[in-house]
């Protein structure tokens, strides 16, 4: 397809069931030998050519039983139902990869085996830097906390820079207090592991 030109500007909350860091983000291969991810997307403004798409949420839900690069992934987008047809298409064109550009959206989707299809659905998220938290009621929930020094108490400000990174540059390394989704297809609980919080700005090519 060719893809209108396209911009979003997000709260990106990502959670995965690595440890903190995400060994992937240094040499390229998870801790537990399989990637699992939850990521929230707050879209604080965007567009796909004349479709708005300002204050919508959408969650990447993914699974690889290796490292990404490894492929035979599979995938489901979570696309708010405030959003109406026109934006839900865009949301997923963008989110699937089809709309190409810049970001991890055509990179991620070149390692999927199984790409579900989306789905619409009620998502509550609640945007709050470091202790942010989503949910799809009855389906996935995630929530956010930062890193708090053992001895004083005080919290950490820890962050990962990665000058050539293409989902983020620079993100608050925190962890997840709850990480979870039940399905048929995606399935897992990787609670108290690692979480990024950031805001990036994706656009197409």
């Amino acid at each position: 397809m060719t893809a209108p030109n396209w911009s979003i500007e997000c709260d990106y909350m990502e959670t995965c069931n690595c440890d903190f860091g995400c060994s992937c983000n240094f040499n390229g291969l998870p801790n537990f030998g399989r990637c699992e991810a939850l990521v929230g997307y707050h879209i604080r403004k965007g567009h796909f050519g004349t479709v708005i798409l300002d204050n919508l949420d959408f969650i990447f839900a993914a699974s690889w039983p290796r490292a990404i690069h490894q492929g035979d992934g599979t995938v489901c987008i979570y696309i708010s139902d405030r959003a109406d047809n026109a934006q839900r298409q865009a949301i997923a064109d963008i989110a699937y990869g089809r709309a190409g550009g810049n970001g991890p959206y055509a990179t991620f989707a070149s390692t999927m085996r199984y790409k579900l299809e989306p789905q619409t659905v009620a998502i509550n998220m609640h945007v709050d830097g470091k202790r942010s938290r989503f949910a799809v009621p009855d389906v996935l929930s995630v929530e956010l906390s930062p890193h708090f020094d053992p001895v004083s108490g005080s919290e950490q400000d820890v962050q990962i820079n990665l000058p050539n990174g293409f989902i983020w540059k620079t993100a608050h390394a925190i962890k997840s207090t709850l990480m979870r989704i039940a399905t048929p297809n995606l399935n897992f609980d990787h609670s108290g592991r690692n979480a990024f919080y950031t805001v990036v700005t994706h656009h197409g090519p």
